[in-house]
């Protein structure tokens, strides 16, 4: 079923509002690079002869990012809430549905491996979740790690950084909360391990040469600045 076009344009305002106050890392191009990636993914998974719901992926996809914790502010209503009250608002019966996969999207959820037979099995969730990792990678996730890091005035390159490789979900928060590393640790950390952690068969398949490209990077900087090119 496809999104009704009055539900679309105000949910596209509403996200463009909330991201205005993020970095360009997490900002409404993200977004909408996702909601496209999604979409890209669902096509395909459906070609594949797979039951897709791609209203509830374009919502989620366009949702995820709202409420994020990196950017939540006490006293400000949460992710679930702004989801609920605009879809609610717009009488959606599906709003939970819709909430439920933007609350699981995030690395951190998949990180403190928190199982259950939902997340195992919704493959709308997994989509946005494919989705948004892949614009966590390549050129794009390279532009983006530079930004963020930039935002959190984080250095981009640090000889002294050793970066935790298969980190814990309790040392990634104690990281962020104390906003230490620098940019070309985070690609240790977290977005090498991304390629691993695709779940659709169609971004399993497009991962392969973002993570190729992000290796190379990673490579040419070190070279560069040992002086050995």
């Amino acid at each position: 079923m496809a999104l009704e076009p009055i539900i679309r344009t105000e949910a596209e305002e509403l996200v463009k509002e909330q991201m205005a106050a993020y970095d360009p890392s997490h900002d409404w191009l993200h977004v909408d690079r996702v909601r496209r990636q999604a979409l890209k993914i669902a096509k395909e998974e459906i070609s594949q002869s797979k039951a897709v719901d791609l209203e509830l992926v374009e919502l989620a996809a366009l949702f995820h990012d709202i409420g994020d914790a990196k950017f939540h502010k006490e006293g400000q209503p949460t992710g679930r809430e702004i989801v609920m009250n605009f879809l609610s608002k717009h009488g959606y019966k599906r709003a939970d549905e819709v909430a439920k996969i933007v609350e699981n999207v995030s690395f951190r959820k998949e990180l403190a491996g928190i199982k259950n037979a939902w997340a195992e099995s919704c493959i709308e969730l997994h989509i946005v979740q494919d989705a948004d990792k892949l614009d966590a990678i390549g050129a794009f996730g390279i532009l983006r790690c530079a930004a963020y890091s930039g935002y959190k005035n984080r250095p981009l390159y640090d000889p002294a950084e050793k970066a935790q490789l298969n980190m814990t979900y309790e040392q990634y928060q104690a990281q962020t909360k104390a906003n230490t590393g620098c940019a070309i640790s985070h690609f240790h950390e977290k977005l090498f391990r991304l390629k691993d952690m695709m779940k659709t068969s169609t971004a399993i398949k497009m991962a392969q040469k973002r993570h190729d490209l992000m290796v190379s990077f990673v490579q040419q900087i070190e070279e560069e600045y040992s002086m050995d090119e």
